[in-house]
């Protein structure tokens, strides 16, 4: 029992403990007895705020955010969902437009912070901040604030202990910021936006990760007529179209695009377009003043990075092609490929750049031209030019290695070298070689440009490198555009052998577009140089080509002098490769003069030769062309058999103009013994080849389709 208490008026009752100091007896209670619970039990919170007017539906994603709140594979996790991209590109607006349709599912309130992770002018928000805002949020006094971040936060979990809420943390920087703000609750729903990777979200507290790319061209002119009308960018489809191409797909640069559009509405849109043309001056024109421009917003993620990831940023800036892989980036900064990685994964991780594919990274169009201006602006000219000429001898020394390798033995003129640091790239077969120059292409033929600017030397070798790649896929427009650097190029340093060498190989492009007039001029003035230099054996293959020209042009008396004296030139310098070229040539002039028997013994020559010496290509052409004369000849088993050597050797090489010559002479040869089906199949095959280059044989194979259906 404990101590008698006694009021002083005849109450009397007992205490349940002792009583230290005075104890007060109530006496009579009159009324009713009312237990309050606390303030925080009452309060629903909606702290979402107001959802973007223009806003372009992102189904996918939004499905994605819906399916995680089925929750159906929770098992009693706390559900997550971090929501990434670059800046500008809508995660926030994503977020929050999801967010208020969802609102009735979260009966206890939702719960908002931007955490500013990449502000200009503020630093990002503590946890302790945030956590403090949330408690008050829900009701608790300041008072009542747990003052230490560990105590804030398990205060804050006990609060929404059971509740169905949903709480954005939008513009987060690190997972460590965001952690002490989850809940522990799998009725609860967290929504993290930020343009870093929160990948440790992911590992260690399950978060499903949701990549917010540019919007396609169908959804960015969707977005422009939300701002502009309907009417307006049905009017100009070509502005239109103009916008969305220069602002990359980017909602933020086409907000800023159609606003500015909508506040001139009496001005075509093609005047917009113009202002955007130059990437140089993009920025500015996606300008829309404060921390809200294009610019702005990049700049906030760029200041946040490292020193050395900066600079690497920076560097990346500075090259022209759609790409780069790891390689090309630790030569262009001048380090070796591990300390690249590392350093790519950081711009990864705040999604400056993407691994669009194992160790290969591209910039948005937009965050590109951002990259170049840092360049321009942080980094000294010297240290610019170093890097690109790092990058450009990467290429070259790595291009010229694959070009020795196939064609050496034939092309006996080899550039030297500018020295350099760097090596260039080792392949272990020849299918790694191909695969780095069709990987490569477009940055290749982007370097040739770059180097044209200021590298002149770098140039004419590396175009001229890239002879056999182009010959091979039939990239033409690529070759003759290079070649027109290159031979400018030798014209500024003084080059004439090289200039020989370029005017006879940009001869061999127009030949294949059936230019012969414009091929004829080139070989003549090569020719001129080689003799001018004593160069027998350029001068010898200089006739060989010039033969080829006279057979296209008619002048089968003027080919056979060239090619026949092309021939004893290399009989004399004993060439076997150049003594192959010659009797190819000669085969096709007898050939069209209707001397078979004689063509038949030249071509057979050129592939002993050929064969002898290791060159495929030319082989190749020697074995189409002898099917040719067997089909002509009636000989149809030998014609069939000769063009799938022929079709499958040129598969092996990676020739697919050659292929699809082959396979479409295979299916007529197969089309005279009756087996049209294979044949169709053949001309179908080479239908594809031929469309996919750009070649005006497609026409003449789509009426061999057309006639066998008669």
């Amino acid at each position: 029992m404990g101590e008698f208490v006694g009021s002083g008026d005849g109450v009397r009752n007992d205490s349940a403990a002792s009583v230290g100091g005075h104890s007060v007896q109530a006496g009579h209670i009159h009324g009713d007895v009312h237990f309050h619970r606390g303030t925080e039990d009452r309060l629903v919170p909606r702290q979402l705020p107001l959802a973007a007017r223009h806003f372009v539906n992102r189904a996918v994603e939004q499905d994605a955010l819906t399916t995680l709140l089925g929750g159906a594979k929770t098992e009693g996790f706390v559900l997550i969902s971090t929501v990434d991209g670059i800046a500008g590109v809508g995660k926030s607006t994503l977020a929050v437009h999801w967010a208020h349709g969802m609102r009735d599912r979260f009966p206890d309130g939702e719960l908002y912070v931007n955490l500013r992770g990449f502000d200009p002018a503020a630093e990002p928000v503590k946890p302790t901040e945030a956590l403090a805002a949330f408690l008050a949020a829900l009701g608790v006094s300041g008072e009542r604030m747990p003052q230490d971040a560990e105590a804030r936060a398990a205060f804050f979990r006990s609060l929404v202990h059971g509740k169905r809420m949903l709480l954005l943390l939008d513009n987060a920087r690190t997972a460590e910021q965001v952690r002490p703000l989850l809940p522990s609750s799998p009725s609860c729903l967290v929504l993290v936006t930020s343009r870093n990777r929160l990948h440790e979200l992911v590992v260690r507290e399950g978060a499903t990760r949701i990549a917010l790319e540019v919007l396609t061209d169908d959804e960015a002119e969707q977005l422009l007529a939300r701002y502009l009308g309907d009417e307006r960018v049905a009017a100009e489809p070509e502005a239109v179209r103009e916008l969305v191409r220069h602002c990359a797909g980017l909602p933020l640069a086409l907000g800023i695009a159609a606003v500015r559009a909508a506040e001139n509405p009496d001005f075509p849109l093609d005047e917009l377009v113009s202002e955007l043309q130059d990437e140089r001056d993009r920025l500015d024109a996606l300008d829309a003043g404060g921390v809200t421009g294009v610019r702005a917003v990049f700049s906030w993620s760029y200041r946040s990075l490292r020193p050395e990831a900066a600079r690497m940023f920076r560097l990346l800036g500075l090259p022209t092609g759609p790409d780069i892989s790891l390689a090309a980036a630790a030569d262009l900064a001048g380090m070796a490929p591990r300390e690249a990685r590392a350093l790519l994964a950081e711009l990864a991780r705040a999604s400056l750049v993407d691994q669009h594919k194992p160790g290969r990274y591209q910039f948005h169009d937009l965050i590109r031209a951002y990259a170049g201006e840092c360049a321009a602006a942080d980094e000294a000219p010297t240290d610019r030019e170093a890097a690109i000429r790092r990058l450009l001898d990467h290429y070259l020394r790595t291009s010229n290695a694959i070009d020795r390798h196939f064609v050496g033995h034939s092309r006996q003129f080899a550039p030297q070298l500018p020295e350099a640091a760097v090596t260039g790239l080792v392949f272990e077969d020849e299918h790694q070689m191909l695969t780095w120059w069709d990987t490569e292409h477009a940055n290749l033929v982007a370097a040739v440009r770059q180097a044209a600017q200021s590298e002149p030397a770098r140039t004419w070798q590396l175009a001229y490198t890239l002879m056999y790649f182009f010959k091979l896929r039939g990239h033409v427009e690529d070759w003759i555009s290079s070649y027109e650097l290159g031979l400018a190029a030798t014209e500024q340093v003084g080059e004439t052998s090289a200039r020989a060498q370029l005017l006879y190989e940009l001869g061999m492009p127009y030949f294949v577009r059936k230019q012969f007039e414009t091929a004829l001029i080139y070989q003549g003035q090569a020719r001129e140089l080689f003799e001018a230099a004593g160069d027998r054996y350029s001068t010898a293959t200089a006739l060989s080509a010039l033969a080829e020209i006279h057979i296209e042009l008619g002048a089968l008396d003027d080919a056979h002098r060239s090619a026949q004296r092309a021939l004893e030139v290399q009989l004399e310098l004993g060439d076997r490769h150049g003594q192959g070229y010659a009797h190819n040539v000669l085969a096709a002039a007898d050939a069209r003069q209707g001397d078979i028997s004689a063509a038949r013994a030249h071509f057979a020559a050129a592939l002993r030769l050929f064969n002898e010496v290791g060159e495929t290509f030319g082989a190749t052409f020697a074995m189409h062309e002898l099917a040719g004369l067997h089909m002509g000849s009636g000989e149809l088993d030998e014609a069939v058999d000769m063009y799938q050597q022929a079709v499958e050797r040129r598969r092996e090489i990676g020739h697919r103009q050659g292929e699809a010559q082959s396979l479409r002479g295979l299916g007529i040869a197969l089309q005279a013994e009756g087996d049209i089906e294979k044949a169709r199949l053949c001309w179908q095959q080479a239908l594809t080849i031929f469309d996919e280059l750009g070649d005006p044989e497609a026409d003449e194979v789509r009426r061999d389709l057309e006639r066998s259906d008669e």
